[in-house]
C-alpha cells in the first residue's frame, strides 16, 4: 500500500491543531475524540502527573475540565516533526507552549511525543507523552 505521507502529514498536523482548539476552549468532549481511549495499547504521561495512565485516567482528567475547565489559557506546538512508521503508525515530537489567562501564573513549556495509529482510516493519539522543559 502505497501511503501519501503529504497527505498524511496533514491530517495529522490538522489533528494538532483541533487538540489546541479543544485545549484553549476547555473543550473535553474535542480532546478526548482525538483519542483512541477505548485501545488497550491507550497510555499518556502527564509533565504533572507521575505516574503512566490509561483511558480512566484519562476520562478523569476529561471530567475535571468538564467540571472546572474555563477557556482562555493559550497553547502552541511547536518544532513540530512528524514521523511516518508506517501506513498505520507515524509520531510527532513537538515543543508545547502553554501560556496562562491574563495574570494567572507564568508560561510554561514542555516537550511532547505523540503516537498517532490509524483505524478505519482514521488517526488518532494512542500514546502522548509530555515532559516539562528544565528552567
Amino acid at each position: 500500500m502505497k501511503v501519501n505521507v503529504k497527505e498524511e502529514n496533514s491530517k495529522i498536523l490538522a489533528i494538532m491543531n483541533s487538540y489546541v482548539r479543544a485545549f484553549e476552549m476547555a473543550e473535553a468532549n474535542l480532546m478526548q475524540s482525538l483519542h483512541w481511549i477505548d485501545d488497550p495499547n491507550f497510555t499518556e504521561i502527564e509533565d504533572h502527573i507521575s505516574e503512566p495512565f490509561a483511558r480512566e485516567g484519562f476520562l478523569s482528567i476529561m471530567i475535571w475540565i468538564e467540571k472546572h475547565g474555563k477557556p482562555g489559557k493559550k497553547m502552541r506546538f511547536y518544532d513540530i516533526k512528524v514521523n511516518m512508521l508506517s501506513p498505520r503508525i507515524a509520531y510527532v515530537i513537538a515543543l508545547q507552549e502553554i501560556r496562562p489567562s491574563e495574570g494567572c501564573g507564568e508560561t510554561s513549556t514542555s516537550r511532547v511525543s505523540l503516537v498517532f495509529l490509524k483505524k478505519a482510516n482514521e488517526w488518532k493519539i494512542i500514546h502522548g507523552h509530555f515532559s516539562p522543559m528544565p528552567k
